[in-house]
């Protein structure tokens, strides 16, 4: 059976996203520095490209513009914790829904991106681990039809994905992350919405803390 052709991603979709990743984990430190003709060069690519991202950047708040030039932005104290808070109301909100209406389908698909979660996290690979983190959230949401929330959700899955990348680097949040999300999959089984919104909630508030320790440091 044929299958649906990917498109392939632009010049500027590939290089957007390696500088958001290198900024997500942290090989463009909080207050470096971004030369255009450095990155150009590491790259490959045009400085109108470099240009163009750094702009997208900006717009996800990864990126800061001042008269000295663009540098990695610097999550502050008070900003982690309105993301924090906005995960805690939108995601209790997902999970409520879909504890309501659980469905063999939704239950396997988090379960197998949970898997994913817990190998690439034993085998150090926080990077494919982020992925899989998305992929859950995403069915998350679009399970419980809140697109416009997923859409805002993605505006800040930059500045989520520094922090989640901080936090699963630790041996505890490793460990602690994927059995809340566990917690989180189980009562949705049950179809116990409570129990879900507490697991749901108990998770964001961990990581939070988790995230301002390791922001100070």
């Amino acid at each position: 059976m044929l299958e649906k052709v990917e498109k392939p991603k632009t010049l500027k979709e590939t290089t957007l996203e390696q500088l958001r990743l290198a900024i997500m984990i942290g090989q463009l430190e909080p207050g470096k520095r971004l030369v255009e003709r450095t990155i150009c060069e590491q790259l490959g690519v045009s400085r109108t490209v470099v240009r163009e991202c750094i702009r997208h950047l900006e717009s996800e708040h990864l990126v800061t513009f001042s008269a000295g030039g663009s540098s990695v932005a610097v999550l502050e104290s008070d900003e982690i914790r309105q993301i924090y808070h906005l995960r805690t109301m939108l995601e209790s909100e997902a999970v409520r829904y879909c504890a309501e209406q659980p469905t063999p389908e939704l239950v396997d698909k988090l379960q197998s991106h949970l898997v994913q979660i817990r190998e690439n996290l034993h085998a150090g690979d926080v990077v494919e681990a982020l992925a899989y983190s998305y992929s859950f959230y995403e069915h998350l949401f679009v399970t419980a039809g809140m697109t416009v929330a997923w859409e805002l959700t993605e505006r800040l899955n930059g500045r989520i994905g520094r922090l989640r990348f901080m936090t699963l680097s630790t041996q505890e949040r490793a460990t602690k992350g994927p059995n809340n999300l566990q917690e989180i999959v189980n009562s949705i089984v049950k179809g116990d919405s409570k129990s879900a919104i507490e697991a749901c909630r108990k998770h964001i508030d961990e990581a939070c803390h988790m995230g301002l320790h390791l922001n100070k440091q």
